[in-house]
């Protein structure tokens, strides 16, 4: 009498056991192709109050009041480093675009201003993989991202560890250069007393950090207004140190400066005073819009 029980928990497990692999199927993380191609479209449905949240990245948005500025901070963890990626206005190396209407066609959930290489004629600059401009600068320190995800900075004084890194021990994907370092292994750096960009100013500031294996921090102040002064590097150097970052870098500032979640800006900066630039950061989702 206890067959049809047993044959009732026999299937049950076997259930149990189908739909679990299926959901691992449904979910599993894919990585994306090293080019120039957008990632999948966002879940209008993942946005939460708070930032993003799908099987393949995590978002957490929060604003911080700090040295009399107000600072955004986006919080981000993915899946696969492919995740981590960089847009540009244009592939030929000249365009502008403002950086809404960039993360809109790349797809992003999120996005930052970049460097803004445009507007200089010297400085190393890779994205996703293709060399845009292979003239390094004494001027700027250098941060490259490889294929795992992970940052690594170089000053400006020792531009000859770029030979290291570019000799193909590691898969380096993406270069900018702008700077200066704000925190490299851990050890806050200290700023130049004389390097571009007002250093020891207070301005409107972008800063992006490495936390851990892919897990990130994106950070724009705002400037230049009776409510939020802007930061000297200085102080932008701590607070990326105070949140932990690892490795972190100095992004293109002054009216650039702009953080992008879900096509809108996040900072408090109006569309009109959005500012055209080269190119942006972004983190992209890898769930393809049939499994939402």
């Amino acid at each position: 009498m206890h067959e049809p029980r047993k044959w009732f928990a026999w299937m049950l497990a076997l259930w149990l056991l189908v739909g679990s692999a299926l959901a691992e199927v449904i979910t599993d993380i894919s990585p994306l192709p090293w080019d120039e191609s957008p990632g999948y479209e966002p879940d209008p449905n993942a946005y939460t109050e708070n930032g993003y949240l799908d099987a393949s990245l995590r978002v957490e948005m929060s604003t911080v009041r700090r040295a009399d500025a107000d600072f955004y901070v986006a919080h981000i963890k993915i899946k696969h480093p492919s995740q981590l990626r960089t847009g540009v206005a244009s592939w030929l190396g000249s365009g502008t675009n403002r950086i809404t209407a960039m993360a809109q066609r790349f797809q992003a959930v999120l996005a930052i201003n970049g460097d803004y290489y445009s507007d200089r004629k010297a400085g190393l600059v890779i994205r996703q993989g293709e060399t845009l401009r292979s003239k390094p600068s004494e001027q700027y320190d250098v941060l490259l991202i490889d294929a795992a995800g992970n940052f690594h900075i170089v000053k400006r004084d020792n531009l000859a560890m770029l030979d290291v890194y570019l000799s193909g021990a590691l898969d380096i994907r993406n270069v900018f250069s702008f700077g200066p370092a704000l925190v490299i292994d851990g050890e806050l750096q200290e700023i130049p007393e004389k390097y571009s960009f007002a250093p020891h100013y207070k301005n409107p500031r972008a800063a992006i950090g490495q936390l851990g294996a892919l897990e990130y921090v994106c950070v724009v102040v705002d400037g230049r207004s009776d409510d939020s002064q802007g930061v000297t590097l200085e102080e932008l150097a701590q607070a990326m140190a105070d949140m932990g970052c690892t490795q972190a870098y100095n992004l293109d500032g002054g009216n650039s400066a702009t953080l992008v979640l879900g096509g809108a800006i996040y900072n408090d900066k109006s569309a009109d005073n959005e500012r055209s630039v080269s190119d942006i950061l972004y983190f992209a989702t890898t769930v393809d819009p049939l499994n939402w």
